[in-house]
């Protein structure tokens, strides 16, 4: 990149969401402090009436690309925005979040001029009371390229296999309560890496497609950014957290990739591995066994139940490698998995929360 201002290329894909909460999202990207960028809202299907708020919406800011698209998943929707992209660096956001006001500018000066190929900053989890503060605080000083620089982790061949656990484990964390969180959130990409077909999305799944992503990315120079870039909001109308009766095949068949894709001769490899089947089960109980609408009769419950217990991936929780390798949290739920009282044991502590 030149000493010239690069233009960051914002990816926003959005399918028949919260109005309210997409707003928010638009309002932290157009206050930015940097304003070279292009947001790209893409469409995904949504109805005639959203996507008509959608259309209003677009025409408040010539920085605005609108895209309606026939309904076709996340991962083909932001494929389909990186092709329409402009800018120099590709960054995305989804519609029930926001992002810091100065995290443009901060990524922007870590990209320019770098051999850096991507940063990724932090991520802190947000309630929704807190989330307006968060987004209007406008006062809030950018770093200088110096600065930025104590806050730079660079990833070598050294770190690779702590780096890719952290893709699906225990991420990492700093300060107090940020995080590189281990999907999209904070991230910004030179966009001459998308050239490389391993950058685009997966199709065709709709879970841990931007796990898949993330590992891909390992092969080029990231950066972590230890500045809290983005505001996670946990919207129980999530992907993660809707009703899915499909929930076990939308799990098994990206896992098998993500399996793959992993070193689990690698002990470190192999004790994130255990830590993400212990978080895919419990997007099952949450998608399914827990959640309210599922009253399904005797037989299908048995049948999910014997699969889940017997079979790959899931017995591997009750393996002598797992326990071996998991954390003293996750072995106690390997032993309530092992005993069958695992679900049993979410709902009593969700039912607490």
């Amino acid at each position: 990149m030149s000493n010239s201002k690069p233009l960051i290329s914002v990816i926003l894909p959005v399918r028949n969401g919260n109005i309210k909460l997409f707003n928010r999202a638009l309002s932290s990207v157009l206050g930015q402090s940097y304003t070279d960028f292009e947001l790209l809202i893409i469409d995904d299907g949504s109805s005639e009436s959203f996507a008509r708020k959608l259309d209003d919406i677009s025409s408040q800011d010539g920085r605005i690309r609108l895209f309606h698209t026939a309904p076709s998943g996340v991962s083909a929707a932001r494929n389909f925005a990186v092709k329409q992209a402009k800018g120099d660096i590709i960054t995305y956001i989804d519609g029930d979040d926001a992002i810091s006001p100065r995290c443009f500018e901060e990524a922007a000066s870590v990209l320019n001029d770098s051999s850096i190929d991507a940063v990724w900053g932090g991520t802190v989890y947000v309630k929704p009371e807190e989330m307006e503060e968060l987004v209007s605080a406008a006062s809030e000083r950018a770093l200088t390229k110096r600065e930025l620089k104590k806050y730079s982790l660079h990833l070598d061949k050294r770190r690779i296999h702590k780096t890719r656990s952290e893709c699906i484990g225990a991420p990492y964390r700093f300060g107090r309560n940020g995080y590189i969180n281990r999907g999209i959130a904070a991230r910004f990409i030179k966009k001459s890496l998308f050239d490389d077909k391993d950058l685009h999305f997966p199709e065709g799944i709709r879970m841990y497609e931007d796990t898949i992503w993330n590992l891909r990315m390992m092969k080029y120079r990231v950066c972590y950014v230890k500045r809290v870039w983005y505001y996670y909001l946990n919207n129980d109308a999530s992907v993660s957290n809707r009703f899915n009766p499909g929930v076990l095949k939308c799990i098994e068949i990206p896992l098998k990739r993500i399996r793959r894709m992993l070193e689990l001769d690698n002990d470190t490899e192999y004790a994130a591995y255990t830590r993400f089947l212990i978080d895919s089960l419990r997007y099952v109980y949450k998608c399914l066994y827990g959640h309210l609408k599922w009253k399904p009769d005797s037989e299908a419950r048995k049948k999910a139940l014997s699969h889940i217990y017997k079979d790959m991936p899931w017995k591997e929780i009750g393996s002598k490698r797992f326990f071996k390798a998991a954390g003293r949290s996750d072995r106690i739920k390997a032993i309530l998995y092992r005993y069958r009282l695992l679900f049993a044991y979410w709902k009593y502590t969700w039912k607490k929360m």
